[in-house]
């Protein structure tokens, strides 16, 4: 992470975590520091603190005691939660940016994807996450909807660490449904923009279950150790 200035100073920091935490640079199960993250930032501890005392009121990070603070490994039951809320609520995202979407909206969305497509052709996984995610969120920004699009930044914080680890094992065909929704959008097709949303959402279910399993299974071994 690179080191920010002074002006609006608290905002910037939360900012710089929230998208390490986003784009894989922290992962679930890591440890952090309050003077790690500081330095990293070229920070005072002060508003580090801060940032770090909200994303654990809002359950992305995980503070054990003032010096250890955590990447939360998310159970079965959180993803699955999850899961339903964001195949609810960004199929509406999608449904109503059919609806709203104009030519530059579309334009915007198709740069989004020719940007991923040459992320994931480089198997640049950092960059891929992140514009996964700005994609994602696009769809409620064009349908109008900033209260929902707070919602699923919240959800997709929390999500963040675990899809980078998903993305790490180079899936196939990740932008397939994106793509499939483009052309709903075009189309003005509410239906399928839903449905290609709802397909994208849950065409990972299984193999971020697996990362679930894993990654926990690594959590209790070293408590264990």
């Amino acid at each position: 992470m690179q080191s920010i200035g002074q002006t609006q100073l608290g905002q910037q920091v939360y900012d710089r975590i929230a998208k390490a935490l986003l784009t894989g640079q922290m992962r679930p199960n890591d440890k952090l520091t309050i003077r790690g993250l500081a330095d990293q930032l070229g920070v005072s501890s002060t508003p580090v603190r801060d940032a770090v005392k909200q994303l654990t009121h809002e359950q992305v990070l995980e503070m054990r005691s003032p010096k250890d603070v955590r990447v939360p490994v998310l159970t079965r039951r959180s993803y699955l939660e999850i899961l339903d809320i964001r195949l609810l609520l960004e199929g509406l995202a999608a449904e109503r940016a059919a609806q709203e979407a104009t030519p530059a909206h579309i334009k915007d969305l198709q740069r989004l994807l020719n940007r991923n497509d040459k992320a994931l052709a480089k198997r640049n996984w950092g960059d891929a996450t992140e514009g996964n995610q700005d994609f994602h969120l696009a769809l409620s920004e064009i349908a109008g909807m900033p209260h929902l699009q707070k919602i699923l930044r919240g959800l997709w914080l929390q999500m963040g660490p675990l899809v980078a680890c998903y993305y790490d094992t180079a899936p196939p065909d990740l932008n397939v449904h994106h793509a499939e929704l483009v052309a709903a959008l075009i189309a003005r097709d509410s239906a399928a923009a839903r449905r290609a949303m709802q397909c994208d959402i849950a065409s990972a279910k299984d193999a971020l279950l697996v990362q679930i399993d894993a990654l926990r299974a690594q959590h209790f071994s070293g408590v264990a150790a």
